[in-house]
């Protein structure tokens, strides 16, 4: 037992070498910007789009320094624990996976079930859709991922399945009031 407490005690007296968290700059938090209709525009501050969201939101930027890569995020979570986020992952390095690859990486886990898959093209943009279902049953997840000008956006929208009703009244204005900026 001893042997135990000195071992643990040593490793807790080293300094870490845990990789380094992405820098986290926030340009607004708790925004309120409803349209009259319980809807909140959110337009990034420094990505490249605009959403329309049915929460407040926040909207940041993280900086990986290990990787060099980017992210844009607008999005809230309720009271309720509902999640709608949107993200823009600008061109990098390293280009993102095929938007095909997708569902099947989700898929690969036992606890996840993907279903009503879609893929099209609007302009010069792909669209994937998905729902993932977490097998728990107290989760389920909508997905939509938008390959444009280089860039990859994701659109989630999480939430516990008792709003599964909620969710589905309003997921289609979400995921269609994604825009890019005119001067991107």
């Amino acid at each position: 037992m001893l042997i135990h407490v000195a071992i643990a005690a040593s490793v807790l007296a080293r300094p870490a070498l845990a990789p380094a968290e992405p820098k986290l700059e926030m340009h607004r938090a708790g925004v309120s910007a409803d349209d009259g209709s319980g809807w909140h525009l959110a337009v990034s501050s420094k990505g490249s789009f605009s959403v329309l969201l049915p929460i407040p939101f926040n909207d940041f930027t993280t900086r990986d320094a290990q990787t060099g890569e980017t992210t844009h995020v607008v999005g809230g979570k309720s009271s309720e624990g509902i999640k709608f986020v949107a993200v823009e992952l600008p061109p990098g390095n390293k280009p993102p996976p095929d938007l095909a690859s997708i569902p099947k990486t989700l898929a690969a886990n036992p606890a996840n079930k993907v279903s009503d898959v879609g893929r099209r093209t609007s302009g010069d943009a792909e669209i994937l859709t998905l729902t993932l279902t977490v097998s728990d049953g107290a989760k389920t997840m909508y997905m939509r991922c938008i390959d444009a000008k280089g860039a990859r956006y994701t659109l989630t929208i999480e939430f516990p399945n008792a709003y599964r009703d909620l969710i589905a009244a309003n997921k289609d204005r979400f995921f269609e009031s994604f825009k890019l900026k005119k001067n991107s």
